[in-house]
């Protein structure tokens, strides 16, 4: 639809039959009023014919549909500024935003802030600038401008931003104290409530949490940390909700409570099945294990628990403590090892490679990971020997063929890269490099053919033909 009728006003402006495809445009109006390609031709057509308020109306419109059009707010800016200095701030201050330069915006977001009276437009300005303020990174900035703003006008929203930005900053009491103002000023909205509720536990005043706790999770959290467990389980009976992961996380905290770590490993693991690759999971397994003076259970799990925060330093160091509380266990070693991989340490790769080999002589990945370290060092000849065994413990790595080539090749053997590159061929004759391989195989001994199927008995018939001439 949109299409057809754009096509059609275009023809009609090719033809300077500008009245004709403004008309076209409005009648499409209600239809396409949401579509940012046609708002652009309007506005453009209705200034040509000199409709500047129709234009005006058309390009807010457009940024309002398409927030980062450049074009719209340049053509506002042009319309604005004799006119109205607050829409002319404003949108200069978007403008400059949208051109990455928000740090100049902050200026023209006060200027727009003075150069009105209207209350709705100071408090739009004021968010703005408070957005802006936070982007450059001056907070306290930020937080006075949302204290305007509440000034003249209470707002959850804002409220709920400012407990944001003092919790993301340290600072709990800030956060508790303007929750609690929240709160008296909107009693029925929950979730000021429960984002208290939540910092009250985290500043363990246990019985204020409780006060502001409006749902039964949040309640049975707090009866478990302030320890009474007989609280927590009448609760937790009365909820069966077995689908709900935190159902079992609390359940395992209330057997934790109770020191039966075998009921609370149950838990755990049900928590896990619903809720996989959770911090809390291996957080949980952890203190279970501190609690069984298991020191590299509690290590090895912590590290888990920091590699799916993502916190990839304090995992490393959590599973480089597992490991020399049991040099014997792999899975810690297996971990070390990802996360070297991941940051390219190669120094301590091949330290715990040659660990990992230590302990599973046969593992695949240790074999290739050693091969692959000294390939990139040019230890071409110390290469080939994790290569070739990897070869003969895991059949199904055709890749390896290909790396024993190329180390062979390197050590100029090259009888012996023109076997492994053959074996490569025969085991992934679709590889999109097997054209250029052949190629290859082809320079290093023209008259082999690199077929992977020729026969022995088409070889001997081709010498019998020579012979026979």
């Amino acid at each position: 639809m949109s299409n057809g009728v754009l096509v059609q006003a275009q023809m009609l402006i090719d033809d300077e039959q500008y009245d004709k495809a403004y008309d076209m445009l409005q009648n499409a109006y209600d239809k396409l009023k949401e579509d940012a390609e046609y708002l652009e031709k309007i506005a453009l057509l209705a200034k040509t014919i000199g409709k500047e308020e129709d234009a005006a109306k058309y390009w807010e419109e457009l940024v309002a549909v398409n927030p980062n059009s450049l074009v719209g707010y340049s053509e506002l800016l042009d319309i604005y500024i004799n006119k109205n200095n607050y829409k002319y701030y404003l949108t200069r201050a978007k403008y400059k935003i949208l051109n990455e330069k928000v740090t100049q915006s902050i200026d023209d977001y006060k200027k727009a802030i003075s150069s009105t009276q209207e209350e709705d437009e100071i408090i739009n300005a004021r968010f703005l600038l408070a957005k802006a303020y936070e982007h450059t990174g001056k907070i306290q900035n930020a937080i006075d401008e949302y204290y305007r703003i509440l000034e003249s006008k209470d707002d959850m929203a804002i409220y709920y931003k400012l407990a944001d930005l003092y919790a993301e900053h340290g600072d709990r009491f800030s956060a508790i104290n303007v929750l609690e103002k929240g709160v008296k000023a909107f009693p029925e909205i929950n979730e000021l409530s429960e984002y208290l509720c939540a910092l009250y536990i985290k500043e363990s005043q246990y019985d204020n949490a409780l006060k502001y706790a409006r749902n039964d999770y949040s309640k049975i959290k707090a009866y478990l940390m302030k320890g009474d467990n007989d609280s927590a389980l009448t609760i937790l009976k009365g909820l069966d909700d077995l689908s709900n992961a935190n159902y079992h996380a609390l359940y395992a905290e209330y057997w934790f409570n109770k020191k039966d770590f075998d009921k609370c490993s149950e838990y755990i693991d049900k928590f896990n099945e619903l809720s996989p690759q959770n911090p809390l999971v291996y957080q949980m397994k952890a203190l279970v294990c501190d609690e069984k003076n298991d020191s590299y259970g509690y290590h090895y799990n912590m590290g888990k628990c920091y590699s799916y925060k993502q916190e990839y330093e304090l995992a490393l160091a959590e599973y480089l403590n597992a490991h020399r509380y049991d040099p014997s266990k792999s899975e810690a070693i297996k971990e070390v090892i990802k996360i070297n991989e991941a940051s390219g340490d190669k120094t301590s790769l091949m330290e715990f490679y040659e660990k990992l080999i230590r302990q599973e002589p046969d593992n695949p990945a240790a074999l290739e990971g050693l091969g692959d370290v000294y390939a990139d060092m040019y230890e071409f000849k110390d290469a080939l020997g994790y290569y070739e065994k990897l070869a003969k413990t895991n059949t199904n790595n055709y890749e390896v063929y290909y790396k024993l080539g190329m180390c062979y090749e390197k050590l100029k053997n090259t009888a012996s890269a023109k076997e492994a590159y053959e074996k490569y061929l025969a085991k992934a004759p679709l590889s999109p490099d097997s054209e250029k391989l052949k190629e290859k195989i082809s320079k290093m001994s023209p008259s082999a053919s690199f077929e992977p199927n020729n026969s022995e008995e088409g070889l001997i018939d081709k010498i019998l033909k020579i012979f026979g001439k």
